[in-house]
């Protein structure tokens, strides 16, 4: 099939062309073309940091329902990570997502656990995990505190050639439920430091010199953080990370309304602290940029601030929330990198561009479309997004995998006159 007058991002640029697929991306052949009018065309997005919730969390996500939401929002290949229920810290449970899998609309890869039931205590059979397909490691949710653990971790995950993802937050100054600072005091709500994530930072920084081993810091908040992350790159440790698309809409003065749909861990920056970001985001200290996807059921949300558990759902809205930071100065083009190109060199994945003989795995997106956020519009099992009934700008008209329509929008195909393939 070739699709025709396309404005095509191909992992680096945009450019008005044509492009022709079947399972994979293929040279261009004589026949009839379906005129796409101007379309976006962008290879499928890549979400390295995402909770399926399955095994044991279901009412909240499973993986159809989960995948189901991600290439809603032209999302072709999602990272599960491992703090489930049981956790995934073994060979069989590596094997019972990946048989799921197989079902699922989207590419899963799978994240295993550092320690066994991300406890902190026992490490793992990381290398029957790798065996088994994992693309890397990390006790997410939790911060493995035991520095002798870590180090042994990171020489294994060495070993493997695979990367141990860090959420870095200090366990005793990371108990707050916002960022610590004029808000948080002004709204009452027990907040914590940014130095709960840059303490937790540096030490992972430290061992990463010490064993070379890769390590990717995950959702990167602060300044401190972006700025530990910087020289150490400079230095040549092997660190990388990525940021929270949330963090880059979001800062702690909109928890004003005190919506638990906005908590998140780790929280909302503060203004100086998104810049930073942004600036991270330039410079290329900052990676790739991940949703986050946390479901949680409407019973679990909807209590008192405080009470409530951090997560947002993100795989719906990632494009939109690209248009909103790209209106306030951040290119388009390094922000459509960082969910596509990007962290596929990150994790050495054979996709992220648009190019012959890659996968056909690509999102048509038209930006001057509005979609309406509801109960009756997600696809996700639950509705914690702070964009819940609003009307946000940009909106996914279909996705492919592998060559295969996976999602189509009805009213909008119908406009544009385009078909499964």
């Amino acid at each position: 099939m070739i699709f025709d007058n396309a404005n095509i991002f191909d992992g680096e640029r945009f450019y008005n062309g044509s492009f022709a697929f079947n399972e994979r991306f293929e040279a261009q052949e004589d026949g009839g073309k379906l005129n796409l009018d101007g379309l976006w065309v962008l290879p499928g997005l890549i979400d390295t940091h995402a909770h399926l919730r399955d095994p044991g969390q279901t009412k909240r996500e499973d993986l159809l329902s989960g995948t189901q939401s991600a290439v809603h929002g032209g999302i072709t290949t999602v990272f599960a990570m491992p703090n489930t229920n049981p956790a995934i810290d073994n060979e069989t449970m590596v094997l019972y997502v990946k048989e799921k899998a197989k079902y699922a609309k989207a590419n899963v890869k799978i994240v295993g656990a550092i320690t066994k039931g991300r406890e902190g205590k026992e490490l793992t059979e990381m290398h029957r995990m790798a065996r088994a397909g994992v693309v890397g490691f990390s006790d997410d949710g939790n911060f493995l505190t035991d520095a002798f653990l870590a180090r042994h971790a990171m020489e294994y995950a060495y070993e493997l050639d695979l990367p141990i993802i860090s959420h870095c937050q200090d366990k005793d100054l990371g108990t707050g439920h916002m960022r610590e600072g004029w808000y948080s005091t002004l709204y009452g709500i027990y907040a914590m430091p940014d130095v709960a994530e840059s303490i937790a930072v540096s030490r992972e920084i430290e061992l990463s010199y010490l064993t070379k081993a890769h390590v990717h810091i995950a959702h990167v908040s602060t300044a401190r953080s972006v700025k530990l992350i910087r020289q150490a790159k400079k230095d040549g440790i092997k660190i990388t990370c990525d940021v929270c698309i949330h963090h880059l809409v979001f800062t702690d003065k909109d928890l004003n309304d005190y919506d638990t749909s906005k908590k998140i861990n780790p929280p909302f920056p503060t203004a100086e602290d998104q810049i930073a970001l942004y600036e991270g985001l330039e410079d290329g200290t900052i990676d790739a940029i991940i949703t986050d996807h946390a479901p949680y059921t409407s019973e679990e949300k909807e209590v008192e601030f405080q009470s409530a558990p951090f997560g947002i759902i993100g795989f719906e809205t990632l494009l939109n929330e690209i248009l909103i930071v790209s209106q306030r100065g951040v290119k388009t083009e390094l922000l459509l990198k960082k969910v596509t190109s990007d962290p596929a060199k990150l994790y050495k994945l054979n996709e992220g561009r648009i190019e012959k003989g890659l996968p056909a795995n690509f999102v048509i997106f038209d930006p001057n479309q509005k979609w309406n956020v509801s109960r009756n519009t997600i696809l996700s099992k639950s509705s914690n997004t702070p964009f819940l009934n609003k009307n946000l700008n940009g909106k996914v008209i279909a996705t492919y995998v592998n060559g295969r329509q996976v999602y189509g929008n009805v009213e909008s195909l119908e406009k544009r006159v385009l078909h499964l393939a």
